[in-house]
C-alpha cells in the first residue's frame, strides 16, 4: 500500500512538472514603486521661485495668478506622468466648490500635451527618469472671480490643486505615453 501510494505521488509530481515546464509565460513582471510629487509654486518680486500660498482672495473680476506646476519623480523606475488639475472656490463656512469651467490655464512647457479628445489629463511627454523634475506643465491661472462671487457669494478664497499619476515607462508595449498601460481610473 505504501509503494503504491509512494508511485503515485512520484506520477503526480512528474505531471505537474512536465505542464510547469510547457507553460509559456506571457506576463511582464515589474518591480519597484513608483515615486511622484507634484508641486505648485510662484515667483516672488525678483523672479526667484517659492512656494505658493494655500488660499487667498483674489478680488473681483478677471484675475491672474502665476503658478507652475511641476511633478518630481521620487521613485527608482522612469516613470510616465500625467497630472489633472481642479481649481476649487472654499467660501465663508469653509465649503467647497469646484469652479473649473471659470477657470483657464496657461500653457507651460511644449512637453505636456493633453489627449484628444481631452480625457481632463496634462501628460508628459517623455518618460521622467529617477530623481528628474519635469518642465512647468502650466505657468498661471485665469480666474473668472466675478462669476464666482455671483455663484458662491463675496469672501472666497481660491485654491488649485494638481493630481498626479505615474506608471512605469520600462516594459510597456509603447514609448507613447497616451497609451501606457496601468494608469489610475
Amino acid at each position: 500500500m505504501l509503494l503504491a501510494a509512494v508511485i503515485c505521488v512520484f506520477a503526480a509530481a512528474q505531471t505537474l512538472s512536465v505542464i510547469t515546464r510547457e507553460k509559456p509565460f506571457f506576463d511582464r513582471l515589474q518591480f519597484g514603486a513608483v515615486g511622484i510629487e507634484a508641486s505648485i509654486i510662484t515667483t516672488d518680486g525678483n523672479g526667484t521661485e517659492v512656494p505658493a500660498p494655500e488660499g487667498g482672495e483674489l478680488g473681483t473680476g478677471s484675475a491672474h495668478m502665476k503658478r507652475l506646476v511641476r511633478v518630481e519623480n521620487t521613485g527608482n523606475h522612469a516613470v510616465f506622468v500625467r497630472v489633472k488639475l481642479r481649481f476649487e472656490c472654499i467660501d465663508a463656512s469653509g465649503a467647497h466648490y469646484p469652479v473649473d469651467d471659470l477657470v483657464s490655464y496657461d500653457a507651460g512647457d511644449s512637453t505636456w500635451i493633453e489627449r484628444d479628445p481631452s480625457d481632463g489629463y496634462l501628460y508628459l511627454t517623455a518618460a521622467l527618469e529617477p530623481g528628474e523634475t519635469s518642465e512647468p506643465a502650466i505657468t498661471g491661472v485665469n480666474v473668472n472671480t466675478a462669476a464666482a462671487i455671483a455663484r458662491h457669494g463675496e469672501g472666497c478664497t481660491y485654491r488649485l490643486v494638481a493630481d498626479g499619476y505615474g506608471v512605469q515607462s520600462e516594459n510597456q508595449k509603447s514609448d507613447d505615453v497616451l497609451k501606457a498601460e496601468g494608469w489610475p481610473a
